[in-house]
Order: C-alpha cells, then structure tokens, then sequence
C-alpha cells in the first residue's frame, strides 16, 4: 500500500525521488539511518496510543450512559483520527525517502520536505565547527544528529530553529557520526589551503619536475665561474695596494 500511496504522491506533487546534484568527481549521497526511521515510526504510535486511548475511554463512558452519542460523535472522531494517523504515518516515510545528505569535494547540500522541498548548499569555506548530539533515545536508537555552524552562524538549539537557519546545516540520523564528521573536516581543511593558492605553486612550480642541463646551460655556468674567479684575482691584487696607501 506504501508503495502505491508513494507513486502517486511522487507523480502529484513531483517529488524527485534521487538525490541532488552536486559538482566533482568524488560525490557521496546517503540518507538518515534505519534507526531514524524506526525511532520516529515508534514515536508516531506513541503518540497515536496518547490520542486514542483517551478517545477510547470516553467512548466507553458515553456507550453505557447515552448509547446513541457513541455513534453521533465518535465514529467521525474515530474516523478523523484514522485519516490524519494515515496520513501522518505515510508523511514519516516520504520525509525518509525525501532526505538526502550530499557531499562533494567543495559543499554539502541537504534536502528535505515533502509538501515543500528544502535544499541547502554549504560551501567546506564556510564551515566553522561540526557537533555531533546524540540524546538518550537517539542513544538507544543507535544513530546521532551532526550540526554544521557556518560563518555568522549561532550555537546550538531546537532542530526546529537549526532548520531554519540560513548558517546551520542539520544532518539528523546519523549512524556514524565520528566518521562522517571526520570526512566533512577533511574537505574542509582541503578547500581551505586549496583558496591559499597552494595547487596554482604545485602547478607553477611542481617538486618533482625534473631539471635537464643542455650544454648551452653548462657554457652559461662556466662562463658565470671564470667572470667570479677573474673579479676575485683583481680584488686580491688591488687590496694591498690600498693597505699601502693607507699606511
């Protein structure tokens, strides 16, 4: 039934099913962990049991007291609920699918949402500080959450506001943080002596280029050496001259 809510969801509202593109050779995509996955579906039941069970014993109440009122009002509420559970747990799955983490040797983007795409493009320049959180259910879950802070960018805070800020890039449901924080420190250290200049020297002037004398480099040194050694004569010859003069 996902499949079929997916396809055509995908087809109304041209939700791209790959993950966005970037530049360069050496591009890594992935999505959240299955973990991330499993830990918002067993939030969503939670908070399903939350709104019917009261729902429930309510109904029980009124069924015994006036029977006819379990049917008036009830059924829609129970119909309701349904629908909008529906809907909320096929909206957990499309956010997974729709979540995409791209990395490139220069930015990551990050893309997210369902009804309304977000993309996000974070150039390695501008990368400040990477922080990994991880709460105790994140912990039992076995994933973490990575914020990347940019240049102007704030501490940290609810994921609500660090979604919505233009200078922090939010990677929830990470299941090796260390790894990929590591792999986010690295391109960035690289763009950052990459905008030094240091590939143009390698390039101008590589280390190990190899250097080949012609003899017309070979006449040059020689006659470099015999103009040294003549201006070295004609400075001991004139020397004890001027120590003479001086005495």
């Amino acid at each position: 039934m996902y499949q079929g809510v997916w396809a055509v969801l995908t087809g109304l509202f041209r939700v791209p099913s790959q993950p966005p593109s970037l530049p360069g050779s050496q591009v890594l995509a992935m999505r959240p962990c299955d973990g991330w996955l499993f830990y918002r579906k067993v939030g969503f039941w939670i908070g399903l049991l939350a709104t019917v069970l009261p729902i429930t014993a309510v109904g029980l109440v009124i069924l015994i007291t006036r029977p006819v009122l379990v049917v008036a009002v009830l059924v829609p509420v129970f119909a309701v609920v349904l629908v909008m559970s529906l809907a909320s747990y096929v909206s957990i799955h499309l956010g997974y699918d729709t979540t995409w983490y791209v990395l490139s040797e220069r930015a990551l983007r990050i893309r997210r949402g369902v009804w309304t795409i977000h993309e996000t493009t974070i150039t390695f320049d501008n990368v400040q500080n990477v922080k990994i959180t991880q709460g105790p259910l994140q912990r039992l879950f076995g994933f973490s959450d990575l914020v990347i802070e940019t240049a102007g960018g704030g501490g940290g805070g609810p994921h609500q506001q660090l979604e919505q800020s233009s200078h922090v890039g939010l990677l929830q449901g990470v299941e090796a943080p260390k790894v990929l924080r590591e792999q986010i420190m690295e391109r960035v250290r690289a763009s950052r002596s990459a905008g030094l200049g240091d590939e143009h020297d390698t390039e101008l002037h590589p280390a190990s280029a190899p250097t080949s004398w012609t003899p017309a480099h070979l006449e040059a040194l020689r006659e470099i050496a015999a103009h040294m050694a003549r201006l070295r004569a004609r400075s001991g010859r004139t020397e004890p001259d001027r120590n003479l003069q001086g005495s």
